[in-house]
């Protein structure tokens, strides 16, 4: 199999992301990294813990108790929590914070508005970014052309799309039929035109667990005659782009030849119909992803549909992936990679980070803290955006169920409405 690199950063929330987050972030850490007001009483840091601060640090947990990670990076401290040194409307924490007595996000109560406040009985109100899975939507489009009976590493090219697509229990459906909305487009014709209705599509339509009603379907279909994969395409793309259910919309096209056309059924020279076809989808906020069963399609229409698939300039310097399999365990890679590509690592967050303070995050997955600036960690990628990388990024695409990011009382302001 020739397979580039698939790599989709979206935006949670756009059409073509996996996972939209749900609730606010949470709330921050006040203080502003050991900058004291004149009305408030002696640091710490000047007397009883004087030998632990001014260490170095990346996160409060790099600090000795009573101690918290400052703007400098430097473990620092406003007071202790029975010292008096916060003003009066203000609470000391237990890592020595000064800090407004309900937080920027609550009261004491742990009242938060419509966020998942909890309080920490310091005066931060703590907020976790929940999340649920936003479904995608792939519409498998298959060549039903008479080339599909052609010898496929032992087997008919027909019979190795289908069982990857279908074999229990690895096949792509009926793997993640309850975690992607599927449904299905055969297409083919009689000789174009002159053979009656063209494209000929036999479709299933698009659902949740949708293995049986697909399986059903394709159990029963075999090759027929023509590739018009243009129009096909045409059809198909503009179905979808009328289903309003939110998640990225995509169309994995695979085939074994070059196109033809319903006016033209030979010689296949339905190159520039296919591309136009791709592009058209796209506009329309469908993304074409092609893979060619066997090398019988050529690299530079290969490229050409691929580029036009998702938006890049045909003949440009930017090339997106296109896959070649040339047996059935590269068949099920393929598919697969393309639609785990369409779920992101990018989570857009309901607040503004203090920059400066991000080392002072929590994120964590199924209760496993993440690194700040680790490759199997996470990042800022600015104010209103963190990624999850490397190792973490990957569980949380294939089997997470809860994500949790906070931060300290103050780290965190709201996004003005």
């Amino acid at each position: 199999m020739t397979v580039s690199p698939l790599r989709q950063r979206l935006r949670a929330g756009f059409a073509l992301s996996f996972f939209t987050f749900i609730a606010g972030t949470v709330a921050s850490s006040c203080g502003g990294g050991g900058a004291l007001q004149d009305t408030r009483g002696p640091s710490p840091c000047d007397d009883v813990l004087a030998d632990a601060c001014g260490a170095d640090c990346s996160t409060d947990d790099d600090c000795d108790d009573g101690l918290y990670c400052g703007a400098e990076e430097k473990c620092t401290a406003d007071c202790t929590t029975d010292g008096g040194q916060c003003l009066d409307d203000e609470v000391c924490t237990s890592n020595g914070q000064c800090i407004p007595a309900g937080g920027i996000f609550g009261s004491l109560d742990g009242s938060a508005g419509d966020g998942a406040g909890q309080n920490q009985g310091d005066g931060c109100v703590a907020f976790d970014v929940g999340f649920e899975k936003q479904i995608p939507t792939v519409v498998l489009l298959v060549d039903q052309s008479g080339s599909m009976t052609e010898d496929f590493n032992g087997q008919p090219r027909w019979d190795a799309v289908r069982d990857s697509l279908m074999a229990q229990p690895d096949g792509i459906v009926a793997t993640l039929e309850d975690d992607v909305r599927f449904g299905l487009a055969l297409y083919s014709s009689n000789d174009g035109n002159s053979g009656g209705r063209c494209p000929i599509l036999t479709e299933v339509s698009i659902s949740l667990m949708n293995f049986a009603a697909i399986n059903t379907v394709f159990q029963a279909e075999q090759p027929i005659d023509e590739t018009p994969t243009g129009e096909s395409l045409d059809l198909v793309a503009a179905d979808l782009a009328t289903f309003n259910e939110p998640g990225s919309k995509i169309i994995v096209l695979a085939t074994d030849g070059a196109p033809d056309t319903c006016e033209t059924p030979n010689p296949q020279n339905g190159q520039p119909e296919s591309i136009a076809a791709a592009q058209a989808a796209f506009m329309n906020g469908i993304q074409t992803f092609i893979i060619s069963v066997g090398d019988g399609v050529s690299d530079a229409h290969l490229q050409d549909m691929a580029n036009a698939g998702v938006g890049n300039p045909v003949g440009g310097a930017t090339n997106a992936p296109f896959y070649v399999a040339n047996d059935q365990q590269a068949l099920i890679d393929s598919f697969r990679e393309i639609i785990n590509g369409v779920r992101s690592c990018v989570i857009d967050l309901d607040g503004r980070v203090d920059e400066m303070f991000a080392s002072q995050g929590r994120v964590s997955i199924d209760g496993r803290q993440l690194t700040f600036d680790d490759p199997d960690g996470w990042q800022l990628n600015d104010p209103e955006q963190i990624e999850l990388l490397g190792d973490a990024c990957t569980t949380l695409k294939e089997d997470a169920s809860s994500l949790s990011i906070s931060f300290p009382c103050g780290v965190v302001m709201p996004i003005p409405q």
